[in-house]
């Protein structure tokens, strides 16, 4: 069963049209790779997946159950917004970290946060932050930055920046995690660690979604790849297939630059 189902997905800005009828699924445990040059609309379509962009058509459906639908103004409220921006974690091309925390908080604070909306919080505060503490020193622990877990953003290098935010995203157990471009501000000798975490959790069966422009990493990791141009899915199948022997001739254009 597909826990991702995107349906007739349309995205206007202005008189532009960056997403085009877009409707594909994901499988539990797959990771799909979206590839595609600049201005093709592949972070559009994750910011639209996780409710940074309010798609003008279509539907969004999680583990069955539509989540979002264009044409219900109910199911757009900020509060269920809100809500249902937990089924995906998203992990930006740019840490987005908060500087005045600890890598610690950057990964706890959300979940304390919502903790605090808990009927039993104000009567086992403590217990509760302790537990989150704890699986927030665990995140950070598989992401191999326990000794780092009382360091600023400043103190960090762009890798173990990047691995925060990932420890970060998974600490809310979302659905799906979304990456956009993990790799594209980091320098090359800091790209091959954060690529070896998300390879990690290929490997456990994490459920992704990777805008990446890292075609070896899309070929040799990702289930399936996905190639969109001008806002439409042109092409997508089996990762090895699509980047070594793909069928149409935009996506042999797009991939005879790498």
């Amino acid at each position: 069963m597909a826990i991702l189902e995107v349906n007739n997905l349309e995205k206007h800005f202005g008189a532009t049209r960056v997403l085009e009828d877009i409707s594909f699924d994901l499988e539990q445990g797959k990771a799909l790779a979206i590839i595609g040059s600049s201005g093709s609309g592949k972070t559009t379509l994750l910011r639209c997946l996780n409710f940074l962009e309010t798609p003008d058509q279509g539907t969004i459906s999680v583990g069955g159950s539509v989540i979002f639908d264009a044409a219900n103004r109910r199911s757009q409220t900020d509060s269920e917004i809100r809500r249902k921006r937990l089924h995906f974690g998203m992990v930006f091309q740019s840490f987005n970290l908060f500087p005045q925390y600890t890598a610690l908080k950057n990964v706890t604070l959300a979940k304390e946060l919502l903790a605090r909306e808990r009927p039993d919080f104000k009567a086992n505060k403590k217990a509760i932050l302790e537990e989150i503490r704890q699986e927030g020193m665990e995140l950070l622990t598989k992401m191999g930055l326990e000794q780092r877990a009382s360091h600023y953003p400043s103190q960090l290098s762009g890798g173990q920046q990047q691995r925060v935010a990932i420890a970060r995203a998974l600490a809310l157990k979302p659905d799906i995690l979304c990456f956009d471009e993990p790799t594209s501000a980091l320098d090359p000798e800091l790209t091959g660690e954060v690529l070896r975490v998300i390879r990690g959790l290929v490997e456990q069966k994490t459920t992704m979604i990777i805008v990446t422009h890292e075609m070896a990493f899309a070929r040799d990791v990702a289930d399936e790849v996905m190639f969109m141009d001008a806002g439409v899915i042109v092409e997508r199948g089996p990762a090895r297939q699509v980047i070594e022997n793909p069928q149409e001739e935009r996506t042999r254009q797009f991939l005879a630059g790498y």
